[in-house]
């Protein structure tokens, strides 16, 4: 099973792309596979139609678009590095598709779901504010809804600079310990 890494700012090379990659790198380190997903540059993603056909059907999606095998790689992973830059408070609209995605894996068999104990890392970079309540909501929901084991948050008040992560080493450190974890 793979660590599942995910993107989802549309600003490619920035901070939690960067973070999201340390972590990824440093568990690679040691002996993890990982499997990148950036929602952003999927062209074609749809937030869940609500049509519960996925209660019907074990569990599966009957939408069929770039996000369908991200979801189904974070059903079969055994962690998830989640990310997303803080917009008005919340967390970017490409995450949200994904996070609403997650939705059929409620009301179904145990074995349809999302198996408990799988490890979460979570990354956000906000200009301002709202980092850190924005990583513990995003880590929140996969906690409460689906068991997920926290490994670990970076919450980054970036000024607005791209590149904060970077020349950070308490950040770079952090990103590695954190890797580890998993």
């Amino acid at each position: 099973m793979a660590i599942v890494a995910i993107t989802s700012s549309p600003q490619k090379n920035a901070n939690t792309e960067f973070v999201v990659k340390t972590i990824a790198k440093s568990a690679e380190e040691n002996g993890k596979e990982v499997v990148y997903f950036d929602i952003n540059s999927m062209a074609n993603r749809k937030g869940c139609q609500a049509c519960d056909a996925c209660k019907k059907n074990g569990g599966k999606c009957i939408t069929k678009d770039d996000l369908a095998p991200l979801i189904d790689a974070v059903k079969d992973s055994e962690g998830v590095i989640i990310s997303s830059p803080v917009y008005f408070g919340e967390a970017c609209g490409q995450y949200r598709l994904f996070e609403d995605r997650l939705y059929r894996f409620f009301g179904v068999a145990p074995e349809d779901s999302i198996a408990p104990g799988k490890k979460v890392a979570v990354v956000t970079a906000a200009g301002s504010g709202g980092a850190d309540e924005l990583a513990d909501k995003m880590c929140g929901h996969l906690v409460s809804f689906f068991k997920f084991e926290p490994v670990g948050k970076i919450a980054m008040i970036t000024g607005n600079d791209r590149k904060y992560a970077e020349k950070n080493e308490e950040i770079i450190a952090q990103a590695k310990a954190i890797g580890k974890k998993f």
